[in-house]
């Protein structure tokens, strides 16, 4: 599973491969926790977007929702569209929170 985060210019930047689902299901919550605004008081949105794998973002949605209780309302689970969908395939999960600038 290979693990990506966007800069400021809206390019794709790769950062890991992790061999399970699990695995990257962890890393993108404990990337979460290293990187959002407020750490673990983090009040803000939060959402996450699929494609053809909807347990998998159920699965990261809660554990977000644990690590997180003062968000603001639920996590949002969304499907990617067909564009995108088109390059990332299908098992595709994707988090969206406020968080600090990072390096190119």
């Amino acid at each position: 599973c290979p693990v990506l985060n966007m800069n400021d210019e809206g390019k794709l930047i790769p950062r890991d491969k992790i061999r399970t689902k699990a695995k990257a299901a962890k890393d993108m919550v404990a990337r979460m926790e290293e990187h959002v605004q407020d750490g673990h008081d983090y009040a803000g949105k939060c959402s996450l977007s699929m494609s053809a794998c909807r347990e998998d973002a159920e699965a990261v949605r809660d554990m977000v929702e644990a690590k997180f209780p003062a968000l603001a309302g639920k996590v949002q689970i969304n499907d990617i569209g067909t564009v995108i969908g088109s390059h990332t395939g299908p098992g595709t999960v994707a988090l969206f929170f406020m968080g600090d600038e990072r390096g190119k």
